[in-house]
């Protein structure tokens, strides 16, 4: 007989399926996710019972690394301002977002380190920070330029974004609710302008597989050497 869990994931949409695995939400939500037939369903479960930090993380999981990126951009910005004296974040912080800014206008990998480097000065426990780490790993190598690539790993990047906007949301705890609610509905608003729910997860799991393979190809044993290379 098939269990109850079982049936359940069964019945679960393919696409819900792929956005609770990827935004590693916990064995609680289980009911919630039970009830989800997209992700607007389940972020709009999620968000209504006291669960914005994962509703967060969905939204993520479901954006491509530009527009993620763009959305806890935003949000880390809007924090740092809200929360700074006179509205002007530190150096370190204006700095940080200022790269990330420059990133999203032109995503090479030179925009990808400086960001990085940026993001380590401003801090990767605050939101810019946790943003720059998340361009770092959409791409490129995460090992020094002068030495053999190596992938970051696949998916990481998504979780980065969703807990950056959460950290944003958590720059004024006394507000909390509100700023998670305000940046979930701009990164509601991403996803429609991507044209919705299956053409945004249809891109981030497109992206996600590339690193996937990147990965797979990275991490494969090199070729032993034909027997017509061997000395004689």
């Amino acid at each position: 007989m098939t269990n109850p869990a079982q049936a359940s994931a069964a019945a679960t949409p393919s696409s819900v399926a792929w956005l609770v695995e990827r935004s590693a939400l916990p064995d609680d939500v289980t009911p919630l996710v039970a009830t989800a037939t997209d992700g607007a369903s389940l972020v709009q479960a999620l968000a209504g019972n006291g669960k914005p930090v994962e509703a967060l993380r969905v939204i993520a999981a479901a954006l491509p690394p530009r527009e993620g990126v763009w959305w806890a951009w935003v949000s880390a910005r809007h924090a740092s301002q809200l929360t700074a004296p006179d509205r002007q974040p530190p150096p370190a912080v204006s700095a940080a977002l200022a790269a990330v800014e420059r990133w999203i206008s032109n995503p090479d990998d030179d925009a990808r380190r400086v960001a990085w480097t940026a993001g380590e000065r401003a801090g990767l426990e605050t939101a810019v920070g946790c943003t720059a780490a998340a361009i770092f790993l959409t791409s490129g190598s995460v090992a020094p330029p002068e030495v053999p690539p190596v992938p970051p790993p696949a998916g990481v990047d998504r979780m980065l974004v969703g807990n950056a906007v959460a950290l944003a949301a958590a720059s004024d705890p006394v507000h909390f609710e509100a700023l998670a609610g305000a940046y979930l509905a701009q990164g509601l608003e991403v996803v429609k302008q991507l044209g919705g729910w299956d053409k945004a997860v249809a891109l981030s799991q497109e992206h996600f597989q590339t690193q996937r393979d990147r990965q797979a190809r990275a991490s494969a044993p090199s070729s032993a050497p034909s027997a017509a290379s061997h000395p004689r």
